[in-house]
């Protein structure tokens, strides 16, 4: 399919260019006309003879005395491109009685649309004086009873018998493809009715492409269609200056309206391109360094919207267009290489007509715009044809793709409540199980500890194997109470049971249990300001235990300190130091995830929980908690509460007046210690 498109492109391309011109459309030499104007539409461009070489001209007096071998045809010729030099055309007129062809007016009609500035003499023969004349482009400003028009329209006059010279001269930062007609009036309104219906539908589809496959990349997330619907755009903008509709509208208000529109639409046609084909033909997954250079130009090209009302432009399409065919051809070659690799005929082959032939299209109007392709119908038209025809192919695929998305969705939808029900099931599962362990697992500990105090002079080998039972149930009973706090922690139901508690003997306290219960571990309070937080003393109890926990298990043997300072925002920082190795750079930002063990961690008892449920009751706190390592080892975990300033003032002035500063009880609102 793909083959034969571009077969039949290519074929009508060099016929376009190469084939043979009938005789309506050979050059003339001279454009013989009545009095009063022709009565049908004439083809000027058959005429007109265009300056080719260097030569500097003042004013239109000294072209009809320049030798006829530095001019050249203007039909089906390639044009100047981008030049900042002054274009001169002529033709010989001459103005013979022709009754029976004679209309009532005639208008001349000069495209394109983006050219600025257009002077049109009619000279006589002798070229020694202006019969008339005409100033006319899209910076000059429409004078009061001026034809208003897409395109730039102006009324031929009525000349006596005799020849003349027809001079016009151009100036412009755009492409120099120019376009003449001379139309009797009755063409022209005919011409203007239908011009002005097509191009306005023409404008109206790609706004409706636009916003369609906008919202559609927005709630994709694909970014491919969010830059197809930016190039849509850019051909909006493009067409809204090129039909001449930006000139008509914003002309009275702004004369670099029409050059500002069509060079941004020309600028963000090129980069969105670039960007669109790169995301279709996956460059940023499978080659980084292309893609790079991808993006890099695209931003470039884009930003050449900056130029579009200045001579600067011409530099500019100088600079990108012929890398833009280039990148163009070679995305081109990248998407046949692909779809030769992945052996997707269809869509490959899909992919290829309904962006492969409006990438040639676009490369062949880049070609004419730059003046290496000569300007004829094929190659004036083929843009605009190859981009309706990428606009209902891509419609196509993308109605496709929406219909796949939805029933992706639909099916997404469907797992997740199916996830959802079974991770309901599992936590009610680990729950109900946690709980039934609890029952036998004390049951285990205390006969341990009974049987303990009646076997004191029983054999070494028996209290061993008595210690051996009691150390491994302690473990299994921790884990149980791990997994039953996540999955209390999980469940949306999940509320804590606070209360105003003094910090700073709550520490205290729970050192102390910690060195009864283990004797071994060197744990010390070094600072503790007098702080009021309201916490749930159960869920902070096992957090803070956890984090000793993990300093016995990853640093046995480390001093172990721990600090609580009060800030003066609202917050009381507490750290949990220890004096181990530290955790390794590559585990540091996974180890708050449930079931992540460390590389260091594999001949260590447990699970990856203990860490990870402390940050749950810190974050049910309204706090936060951050690990860090020294450059030397050791690993600080900071916590971050909020306290109460109240009752931390009252606390404060109480102790100052002679209160004990030990106690722990529970502070309730209006009570003294």
């Amino acid at each position: 399919m793909f083959l034969f498109a571009m077969l039949i492109v290519t074929a009508s391309g060099i016929f376009a260019v190469y084939g043979p011109k009938i005789a309506a459309h050979e050059v003339a030499k001279t454009l013989v006309l009545p009095p009063s104007g022709p009565a049908e539409v004439i083809n000027l461009n058959r005429y007109l003879t265009r300056l080719v070489t260097d030569r500097k001209v003042e004013s239109a007096f000294k072209i009809p005395s320049i030798a006829e071998s530095e001019f050249a045809s203007v039909l089906e010729a390639r044009g100047p491109g981008y030049t900042d030099r002054t274009i001169w055309y002529r033709a010989l007129v001459k103005i013979v009685d022709q009754p029976g062809r004679t209309g009532r007016s005639a208008f001349i009609d000069i495209g394109q649309v983006y050219l600025n500035d257009i002077e049109i003499s009619i000279l006589s023969n002798d070229a020694r004086q202006i019969i008339w004349q005409e100033h006319l482009g899209d910076r000059i400003p429409r004078a009061k009873g001026g034809q208003h028009n897409l395109s730039h329209v102006a009324e031929w006059p009525k000349l006596s018998l005799g020849e003349y010279w027809l001079v016009i001269e151009v100036n412009t930062n755009s492409a120099h493809v120019f376009e003449a007609e001379l139309l009797p009036d009755t063409a022209l309104i005919t011409k203007s009715g239908s011009n002005s219906f097509i191009k306005g539908a023409t404008l109206g589809v790609l706004l409706l492409a636009f916003g369609i496959y906008f919202a559609f990349g927005v709630m994709s997330g694909d970014r491919s269609v969010l830059w197809y619907s930016g190039y849509i755009f850019a051909l909006f903008l493009i067409s809204f200056g090129v039909t001449g509709y930006a000139q008509l509208i914003f002309k009275p208000f702004w004369s670099l309206a029409s050059d500002f529109v069509t060079g941004t639409g020309t600028a963000f046609a090129l980069g969105t391109s670039i960007m669109m084909w790169s995301y279709m033909t996956r460059l940023d997954r499978e080659n980084r360094p292309l893609f790079r250079i991808m993006v890099g130009y695209s931003v470039l090209a884009m930003a050449g919207f900056l130029t579009a009302t200045s001579d600067w432009y011409i530099l500019y399409a100088k600079v990108f267009f012929g890398p833009q065919i280039f990148l163009l051809a070679v995305l081109l070659i990248n998407l046949m290489y692909r779809g030769y690799r992945q052996k997707h005929t269809f869509q490959m082959s899909y992919l290829m007509v309904a962006l492969g032939v409006p990438t040639i299209g676009a490369m062949a109007h880049l070609l004419l715009l730059i003046g290496w392709l000569p300007v004829n119908g094929f190659t004036t038209s083929i843009f605009a044809l190859s981009s309706f025809i990428q606009l209902v192919l891509v419609a196509i695929a993308m109605a496709y793709r929406t219909y796949g998305v939805i029933n992706r969705r639909v099916d997404a939808l469907a797992s997740a409540q199916r996830a959802d029900q079974l991770a309901s099931e599992q936590r009610t599962f680990i729950t109900m199980l946690s709980h039934e362990f609890r029952t036998p697992l004390a049951i285990i500990q205390r006969s341990a500890e009974i049987l303990g105090l009646h076997l004191q002079k029983e054999p070494e080998s028996v209290l061993n194997r008595l210690s051996t039972i009691q150390s491994n149930a302690r473990q299994l009973s921790g884990l149980v109470d791990a997994f039953l706090t996540k999955e209390t922690l999980d469940s949306a139901t999940f509320t804590t049971t606070r209360e105003a508690v003094a910090f700073d003997a709550f520490l205290r306290d729970l050192i102390a249990q910690r060195q009864r219960e283990v004797p071994g571990q060197n744990i010390s309070l070094i600072q503790s300001d007098v702080v009021i937080v309201e916490i749930d003393r159960i869920l902070m109890e096992r957090a803070l235990i956890n984090l000793i926990e993990n300093a016995r298990k990853y640093a046995p043997g480390a001093a172990v300190w721990i600090s609580a300072e009060r800030a003066a925002n609202g917050y009381v920082y507490i750290r949990v130091v220890d004096e181990g190795p530290g955790i390794a750079s590559d585990d540091l930002q996974n180890v708050l995830n449930a079931f992540y063990r460390g590389r260091d961690s594999v001949k260590i008892q447990g699970v990856g929980l203990g860490l990870h449920l402390t940050k749950r009751i810190i974050e049910a706190h309204d706090g936060s908690l951050s690990i860090s390592v020294g450059e030397e080892g050791g690993t600080t975990i900071l916590i971050k509460l909020p306290y109460d300033r109240d009752m931390t003032v009252l606390r404060n002035s109480e102790s100052r007046a002679g209160f004990p500063l030990g106690y722990t009880e529970t502070l309730h609102d209006g009570e003294r210690p």
